[in-house]
């Protein structure tokens, strides 16, 4: 019993360490990859957020070169439309030029309009005089800007000749002053866009503003270009879920939307609809320092991965990603080795558990013969089907157990001989007991009448011998009748001796031969406790 308690321990030991390896296998492959998962899907989206925004900034790139180069050559074509109408208004004063005038040459020119500025007083400063715009009548930039704005302060430092420190214009020289293409300050009704020029003659004292409409050129850069590129990656990209153009001042600074003279927006192209409070706060910090920001955000069940990349003139490519279908893939196969290894280590854990139980088989087997042997059946054998030590161990215990059944047999049969002989010894040694004490009874009876009759015999020669005259013969024959008294006595004893001894000797014969009987009884007692 304890030794299958024994057995069983350790079978069920090996099965919970197997058990305890397997999980911690699979727990360190699942943490490892978690971890490689993470990353790579990181990287991956990272990768793909930083191709998306690298197709966005080259596609509004080549849209304000698009842009730039329109623009310069509407630029151009204000100033020299400028100069030809300083040359077709002469040196006729500002009062004498009429509204009609101006819109003549605007015809004539294929401009929207002509606006002639002059500075009028300290509250008003610049403004429209004459113009082909009513609304443009009367329009002060000063009141409209503000006299410490900048479009007003670089519009009073051309009017009086002071130099222009440059900055949202798109052309400049001495006497030219050229704004990018922006809606129109003085029509509130519909927002409109215009090109405006503003050329200040060195012989007259007015400006002469000259406007086109230019809706067509602002809808081109404005649609057409980013948002052309932005609709191609989202038509071709399924894992970007929005793309946008957005102005990080305006978040910080919300206060520029309401701006009448330039177009500031918070989105320039494509769409922000995922904003975020998060988003919001980020692109304030952008705002004050540019740099490369993304993170994982979970809205309405959903996880997406927004990437914030500043680029140039203050803007920020914002992708939006779908990182649960961008992620998707890489889960799917990290799941599927997850099963594989799964898979992998149960065949494993069954294979050596089968393997381990063919062992515990066979060292079962050779236990129970084992304990049968500690019982005394030596007929004991173990039959171990294997190719290892096991069968080599099983072959040396049934081998052992073969030559000790030999030599117990052996043994049986020599305590066979050995009984036979003690009783055979017994037998003959009771039988001469009483041969040999009637033998010595006689031979000591014997030897006392023969030495009694000597020593009548000597005594009566001595008598005899005493009476004659003692003579040196005489006394010699009495020394020599005296030695054989002497040999007689001697005799007597010895015999009596003899026959003491060789009695003694067949008794110690008689108890050796009982004892012997006992001992092969006993062995033959202990031979019968095995089975041969």
């Amino acid at each position: 019993m304890a030794a299958k308690k024994a057995s069983s321990t350790l079978k069920r030991q090996f099965t919970t360490r197997m058990l305890i390896v397997l999980i911690i296998i699979l727990s360190c492959s699942s943490v490892f990859q978690y971890v490689y998962l993470s990353k790579k899907i990181e990287s991956d989206v990272a990768l793909e957020a930083n191709k998306v925004s690298e197709s966005i900034e080259q596609g509004i790139n080549e849209t304000d070169v698009a842009s730039k180069a329109i623009e310069l050559q509407l630029d151009l074509k204000l100033k020299i439309i400028a100069q030809r109408i300083n040359d077709r208004l002469g040196d006729k004063p500002l009062e004498e030029v009429t509204n009609e005038e101006l819109l003549s040459l605007s015809k004539e020119f294929g401009v929207a309009g002509i606006t002639l500025l002059q500075d009028m007083d300290k509250d008003h400063g610049i403004t429209g005089v004459k113009s082909t715009q009513p609304s443009d009548i009367g329009f002060s930039f000063k009141q409209f800007l503000g006299e410490d704005s900048y479009g007003y302060q670089t519009l009073n430092s051309l009017y009086h000749g002071k130099k222009i420190d440059g900055t949202f214009e798109t052309y400049i020289d001495k006497n030219t002053y050229m704004l990018p293409i922006a809606p129109s300050g003085s029509n509130n009704k519909k927002p409109t866009f215009f090109k405006y020029g503003y050329y200040k003659p060195d012989d007259k004292d007015y400006i002469i503003n000259p406007f086109l409409e230019a809706n067509e050129v602002y809808h081109f850069t404005q649609e057409v270009g980013p948002n052309n590129w932005i609709k191609k990656v989202l038509d071709s990209n399924k894992n970007v879920k929005e793309i946008a153009v957005l102005t990080p001042k305006v978040y910080a600074d919300p206060s520029l939307v309401k701006a009448k003279t330039e177009t500031w927006k918070k989105v320039d192209y494509g769409n922000f609809k995922l904003e975020t409070q998060k988003d919001r706060d980020t692109l304030v910090k952008l705002a004050k320092g540019p740099k490369r920001v993304a993170y994982i955000s979970k809205q309405g069940g959903k996880t997406f991965y927004k990437v914030f990349i500043p680029v140039t003139d203050g803007k920020v490519i914002y992708v939006g990603l779908d990182y649960d279908l961008l992620s998707k893939p890489l889960k799917s196969m990290s799941l599927i080795l997850l099963i594989f290894s799964l898979l992998s280590l149960l065949a494993l854990f069954i294979l050596s558990t089968s393997f381990f139980s063919n062992i515990y088989k066979n060292i079962q087997a050779i236990i129970s013969q084992i304990n049968l042997l500690e019982a005394g059946d030596f007929t004991a054998r173990s039959t171990v089907i294997d190719k290892g030590e096991l069968r080599d161990l099983s072959a040396s215990i049934n081998h052992m157990a073969e030559t000790l059944s030999h030599v117990l047999k052996d043994t049986t049969k020599q305590a066979e001989k050995v009984q036979s002989l003690a009783l055979t010894l017994k037998a003959e040694t009771d039988d001469s007991v009483e041969k040999v004490y009637e033998l010595s009874i006689d031979l000591t009876s014997n030897a006392r009448e023969d030495n009694f009759d000597i020593a009548d015999f000597l005594d009566l020669v001595e008598e005899k011998l005493n009476m004659v005259e003692q003579t040196e013969d005489i006394n010699n024959l009495i020394q020599r009748v005296k030695h054989i008294r002497d040999l007689s006595d001697n005799r007597s004893e010895s015999t009596t001796d003899i026959t003491i001894t060789m009695s003694d000797l067949i008794k110690s014969l008689q108890a050796q031969s009982v004892e012997l009987s006992k001992i092969s009884s006993t062995l033959f007692k202990n031979m019968y406790k095995f089975k041969l």
